[in-house]
This record gives C-alpha cells, sequence and structure tokens, in this order.
C-alpha cells in the first residue's frame, strides 16, 4: 500500500546541506548542453556536495542514506542539470552498486573508493548494436588463457562511454562446456579498449558511445563467471530508480518554467494563467507529477530497505518517465514559440526527458515483463516464432 512519507526534518537538512552546490551545477546547466561537457567546475561541485557518497554504506566509505533521502536528492540535482545527473549516478549508484554487490573485494577496493570520492567515473556496458534487452543474444565474449581472460566484442549506447575509467561489462563466456553469462572489470585505459561518442539529442553534456575491446587481456579474477540475470536484474533495479526519478527532477523543472510563463505572459489584457486551458495543463501536470513520485519515492525507500519491489521499480519507471515527456510537452505548449526557441529551459528539458524512457530497460519491454508476471509467462524464453504453419503455409 502507498502511503504519504513526508520528508522528516533530518532528511530535509541533508537534501538542503547539497541545495549550493547543485544550484551552481543549474547555473552552468544551458552551457553544459550548448558546450556538449561537463565543466570541471560542475564535477567539483558535484563531488564536494558528498552526493557520490550517498548511496553506499559507511562500510564502503559511503553516507548510508536512507531511500527517501536518496530520492530527495536525486530529484533536485536531475532538476538542476540532468547531464551531471545522469554522469554521477550512473558513476556511484549503477557502477558503484554492480561493483559493491556483485564484484568481487578486490574490485571493490580499488575502483569504489576513488569512485565515491570522484576521482574515477564507472559504466556499465550491456547493450549491444544487435541486442538490448536479451542477454542471450549478446555476443561479446570473455576467452579463458593460460595467463587469465581475454575479453572481445563491441558494447553500444553506454552512457560515460568516453569518459568512465573502469566498465562492468555483461559478456558470454566462451566455454562450449560451460555456456553463460559473466561480469568483466575492464580497466578502460587498458591496451585493447577504444571508445567512439556518439551523437544525441538530449543529455548533451553526458559521455554516451561505444566500447570495443580487441582481445583485451585481463587477470584471472577480473571474470565473474556465471553471471545471473536475475541477480543482475535486481541491481539493474537503481538504475530504473535512477531514471524514474531523473523524469521527477525534469517533469518539476518543466513545470516550474510553465507557471512562471503563464503569470508573467499577457494576451488579450491578461495572464496566460487566466485561460482555461492553461488551467487544464497545469493542473494536468501536477497531477501526474505527485502520482508518479508517490510511486517512486515508495519504491526508492523499500528497495533501499532492502525489499523486493521489482514490480513496484518498473512502474515507477515507466510511470514516471512516460509523464515527464508529457509534461515537457505541456510546458512547450504553454511557451509556446518561446519554448520552440533552443536558448529556452523547456526546449533543454524535453529532450533530456526523452532519454529516460529507452534508457536500460525500455519501457515497453518493462510493460512485457509487468505483463507476464500477471499471467505467469516465462518473459526470457520464447517458443519459435511460426507464422506460417498457422496460415496452412510451410517451406518446402
Amino acid at each position: 500500500m502507498l502511503r504519504h512519507r513526508p520528508p522528516t526534518p533530518a532528511q530535509r537538512a541533508c537534501v538542503d546541506a547539497l541545495a549550493p552546490a547543485f544550484d551552481r551545477v543549474a547555473a552552468r546547466a544551458r552551457a553544459a548542453d550548448r558546450e556538449g561537457l561537463l565543466s570541471p567546475e560542475t564535477w567539483s561541485d558535484l563531488v564536494a556536495s558528498g552526493y557520490l557518497r550517498l548511496f553506499h554504506p559507511a562500510s564502503l566509505g559511503g553516507a548510508g542514506a536512507d531511500g527517501l533521502t536518496l530520492a530527495l536528492a536525486m530529484e533536485r540535482l536531475a532538476s538542476a542539470c540532468a547531464s551531471a545527473f545522469w554522469t554521477a549516478s550512473i558513476s556511484t549508484i549503477l557502477c558503484g552498486k554492480l561493483l559493491a554487490e556483485l564484484c568481487g573485494p578486490r574490485h571493490r577496493a580499488r575502483w569504489l573508493p576513488p569512485i565515491l570520492a570522484g576521482a574515477r567515473i564507472g559504466c556499465f556496458a550491456a547493450t549491444e548494436r544487435g541486442a538490448g534487452c536479451d542477454p542471450g543474444s549478446y555476443e561479446a565474449r570473455a576467452r579463458r588463457t593460460v595467463d587469465g581472460w581475454r575479453l572481445s566484442g563491441v558494447k553500444t549506447k553506454i552512457s560515460n562511454a568516453t569518459t568512465a575509467d573502469v566498465a562492468v561489462v555483461l559478456a558470454r563466456r566462451d566455454d562450449p562446456e560451460r555456456p553463460g553469462l559473466c561480469y568483466a572489470v575492464v580497466d578502460l585505459h587498458k591496451p585493447g579498449v577504444s571508445r567512439r561518442e556518439l551523437a544525441k539529442i538530449g543529455l548533451r553534456a553526458m559521455s554516451w558511445g561505444t566500447l570495443e575491446f580487441d582481445d583485451v587481456a585481463l587477470d584471472e579474477g577480473d571474470v565473474i563467471v556465471d553471471a545471473s540475470v536475475d541477480r543482475t536484474l535486481e541491481v539493474v533495479e537503481w538504475g530504473q530508480l535512477m531514471q524514474a526519478v531523473s523524469a521527477l527532477g525534469l517533469a518539476e523543472a518543466a513545470l516550474d518554467r510553465a507557471r512562471a510563463h503563464a503569470l508573467e505572459r499577457r494576451a488579450f489584457g491578461r495572464p496566460l494563467a487566466h485561460m482555461q486551458i492553461v488551467h487544464a495543463r497545469l493542473a494536468d501536470m501536477q497531477v501526474e507529477l505527485d502520482a508518479a513520485r508517490l510511486l517512486t519515492r515508495e519504491a526508492a525507500r523499500r528497495r533501499a530497505e532492502g525489499q523486493s519491489v521489482r514490480e513496484e521499480v518498473m512502474m515507477a519507471k515507466v510511470y514516471a518517465t512516460e509523464m515527464a515527456v508529457r509534461t515537457a510537452d505541456r510546458a512547450l505548449r504553454i511557451l509556446g514559440g518561446a519554448g520552440f526557441c533552443t536558448d529556452s529551459d523547456v526546449e533543454r528539458l524535453y529532450r533530456d526527458s526523452l532519454a529516460n524512457v529507452p534508457a536500460g530497460l525500455p519501457t515497453d519491454r518493462l510493460r512485457e515483463l509487468l505483463g507476464c508476471a500477471a499471467l505467469s509467462i516465462d518473459p526470457w524464453s520464447y517458443p519459435p516464432f511460426d507464422w506460417l504453419t498457422p496460415a496452412g503455409l510451410r517451406i518446402d
């Protein structure tokens, strides 16, 4: 049962302490989008704020914040600058959680402290040119040798691809006797690693590109065999929460800009805010945002407490990310031609909001997972598709 849980004074104080740094990040957001790069000052502000440490326990060098505090902090940063939010969160939340929960002590000791300190950046490399949601079709291979392992293959559409120092790579184990998936922890400065940036619509200041591994040598301990799809999905829940909260921040920022414009802009002798259609759009924006926020914050709270919330996280990702696109679109309509200008914050927010829908597991795949669970159908194994036999046809 979802319940509204207002932040406690301690939770508000924790997030308010981040606000000055996030305000400075927000002031640079338009320039970051225009230049396609986060400035060193923005990264320094993120590091100094302590944001990178919030998501990990004190035993690993983190601050061990509770779920609602994490949701509040993420939403505040996403509202300030989505590119900065994605860059930092992919590193400390997604890659950091993979290192902490699925990899070995040596990897945690080597990579997690510098990631939390902002001295290193991490990424998660799963998607390939011909494979996204289906791990069974991945072609990147880890091959055992007398000295350890060799990794070959191409991963693409990877956040932080050209700026990261370490990647957790999901690959196939090239072993006919024991086929399956594995995790490879790869120092991206090793020989044989090449990278390429990809152009994109939004999140322009975040790196997004391709990682190519050309027979990259890895130590024996750098490949974790028998990767579990189920365990991977558990950790990737943090990525889905990240995308849902990113959507909340973007929607809140778009609503703020639309509300301000409606109060300032005048037409026919009155502010736009006096027009009934503007009332309706602003109301719809607020209703959907608050509904998404309730679902997402509750999922974040329970996930941080270690509860099983896979379906709640998937629902939050589906609803919040698509809500943000609708909200940004409504804001563009309220701003009219002003929203169509490339120097408009709402134009940038609209482009950034689009990224959350397909990111990670796309919302349509999440709908399929939710539907299969409701119908007790296996969403990972499908019989061969046969459209000929039912039509009375065959191939001789």
